[in-house]
């Protein structure tokens, strides 16, 4: 599996946790739909590691807000 692929995989499973539909994803993440999809679909994003990170710090926040709740 190469690192678009692994990138993919785990958008993928970020996102079936989460509940977000595509569009939601994208607008947390601060990037346009079209390239979220394009991520989901193999494509690559010339950031891999900030989109992990910023996936992780969503992650972190979403649980926090809930926990606070």
């Amino acid at each position: 599996m190469n690192e678009n692929e692994k990138l993919a995989q785990d958008v993928k499973a970020w996102r079936a946790k989460e509940g977000f539909t595509a569009a939601a994803a994208a607008k947390v993440l601060g990037i346009p739909k079209r390239t979220f999809e394009g991520i989901e679909q193999g494509r690559g994003f010339p950031y891999p590691v900030l989109l992990r990170v910023a996936i992780e710090s969503e992650t972190r926040s979403l649980g926090a807000n809930l926990k606070g709740s």
